[in-house]
Formats: C-alpha cells, structure tokens, sequence
C-alpha cells in the first residue's frame, strides 16, 4: 500500500487512519508547496494535481474519504467502522456525509475566497457566507455530540477522523472560538497516538 500526500491536507485523514489500523504503508510525500502536485509525474497519478491519492496494486483511490472507507471496511475487524447495513453505519455515515457537505465545504469555500483564488475571482461576502454556513453546521454537530467521548460515544470510528481533520482547519483559522464542546472533543481525538502529530499543534 501507498499514500501520497502533504501535511495537514486531506490526506492527514487517510495517514491517521492507516496508523489506527496498524497496517504498514508506504508514505510518499507531495511537497505542495514545492508544486511536486503539478509535475508530470504526479499528474500521471492523479490528472486533478491533488492529495491523497491511496494505491494498492492496481487500485488507485485519490479521495479521502473514498480511501478511508474502503481502508476501514476492509479491515473491519479493526473495529473503526461499523458494519454495512447496521443501524449504527447509518448514523456514522450521516455524521461523515454531513461533515463533508455543511462543514468542510464552507470551510473550503472561504479558504479560496481568501486566499487561493486570483484577486479579481475574490468576493468579500462568500467569505462572510462560508463563515456563516460553518457555524450554524457547527452548532447542529456539537449538539449532537451527546456525552461522548466521540460521535459514536465508543468506540472511535472514520467519521471521527474526517469531523476532527476537519476541525483541526476550522479552529487553525479561527472558526472554533466559542464552540467548546467540539474544542474538547477534537482535544480528546487528537490525543489518541494514531493521530499525525501535525494535528495536535
């Protein structure tokens, strides 16, 4: 097996998750900020210039949640998932969808608005929006967090990789402040000794 990625990116999420499953990985790093992403030899492997992109012989994977999900079933003695068709898959995978959908988009959204997008494609108010959008998701998550320790109160599961990775960007940009419940519950996820310790800072 083999992971390319970068740091924080989205492929922290497969990197932790691959470290919680105990299976041994090749790591390839994609120095993004050297453009490696935008070399012909990567674009090779994934046309879209991004990471992660997961390989297992003649598997190829390039989305993180896609890559965990498949890492998770396969592997589901593990116990980091539950079992397709059960009650508890259908809330754990309403958990993933709604952090992909209501809390990592905005996130993603702002984060090109204020920062990735040339100056002219730039708009002052999706910024705004996307902040907006992040909170109330925010809101709605950290009420159903329950007494915890995490989404499924135990045990850890994939949904809490993706909603922590998630967190992780939102509180680096200042989107947590106020939110304390989803400040301790990312505390106690990043904890754990699977998780990347570019996480935890």
């Amino acid at each position: 097996m083999k992971l390319y990625g970068y740091g924080p990116t989205r492929a922290a999420r497969c990197l932790w998750l691959l470290r919680e499953l105990e299976l041994p990985f090749e790591y390839v790093v994609v120095d993004l900020s050297q453009g490696q992403h935008r070399q012909p030899e990567f674009l090779a492997i994934n046309p879209y210039g991004r990471v992660p992109v997961f390989e297992e012989g003649s598997l190829r994977i390039r989305e993180s949640v896609a890559i965990c999900l498949y890492l998770a079933d396969r592997h589901a003695d593990k116990g980091l998932i539950p079992a397709p068709g059960s009650p508890n898959r259908a809330v754990h995978d309403q958990h993933l969808l709604f952090t992909v959908a209501e809390l990592d988009a905005p996130l993603w959204r702002q984060r090109l608005h204020r920062m990735m997008y040339p100056d002219a494609r730039r708009i002052p108010a999706e910024q705004h929006n996307a902040r907006l959008d992040f909170q109330a998701a925010a809101q709605l998550i950290q009420g159903e967090l329950g007494a915890g320790p995490f989404l499924l109160g135990e045990p850890f599961c994939v949904a809490d990789i993706v909603l922590a990775h998630t967190l992780f960007w939102a509180g680096w940009t200042g989107l947590l402040d106020g939110f304390d419940g989803l400040q301790a519950y990312l505390e106690r996820c990043v904890a754990r000794p699977a998780c990347p310790s570019f996480l935890r800072g």
